[in-house]
């Protein structure tokens, strides 16, 4: 009986033991992820904004401080552009090449341009069918009214100027809301 007691014992210790070495997750992405963490949970909620639900509501100065946490920095025009070094900042899954924040003419935009997602398929992505005739793009551009208010627009490849130089996008994405 007692050999039997002893082998329990050595196997618990051995357990004990071997639970020791092993990594928490939790504290090891404290120690190297905490600030993509953090962009991680700006991003799910610029994009949450970005779809222009019904309801939707924010202040341009609250926005443009979501995107410098997301790792824009203010740039020429009122724009919001990328660190040349470092992670790019990315939302719905697509890399970010500027943004664009404005509060005037009775009406308040958020628009976010994207590198490599074309408007057709950020438009499926979000649920947005309406092709919008009056867009002056090459490909479909779309918008969808999401309520009285609101109206979500997803247009296509074009070019943003930026004063001297300009950036080349595959779509966009903006929640307009009229005041």
């Amino acid at each position: 009986m007692k050999i039997k007691r002893l082998v329990i014992l050595a196997g618990v210790l051995a357990s004990f033991g071997a639970s020791a070495q092993m990594p928490v997750p939790l504290l090891d992405g404290a120690d190297t992820g905490g600030k993509s963490a953090a962009q991680a949970q700006v991003g799910k909620q610029l994009e949450a904004l970005l779809q222009c639900k019904a309801g939707t509501t924010f202040t341009a100065k609250a926005v443009g401080v979501e995107f410098q946490a997301l790792g824009l920095v203010k740039g020429p025009d009122g724009f919001l552009l990328p660190l040349r070094k470092g992670p790019q900042p990315s939302l719905f899954g697509d890399q970010v090449l500027a943004a664009l924040v404005s509060d005037a003419d009775g009406e308040k935009k958020v628009v976010v341009y994207l590198k490599k997602q074309t408007g057709k398929q950020l438009a499926k992505k979000l649920g947005v069918t309406k092709i919008d005739e009056q867009a002056d793009t090459d490909e479909p551009s779309y918008f969808k009214q999401t309520s009285q208010k609101t109206t979500l627009l997803v247009g296509s490849a074009s070019e943003v100027f930026l004063g001297n130089s300009s950036i080349k996008y595959q779509s966009a994405v903006t929640c307009q809301l009229i005041k």
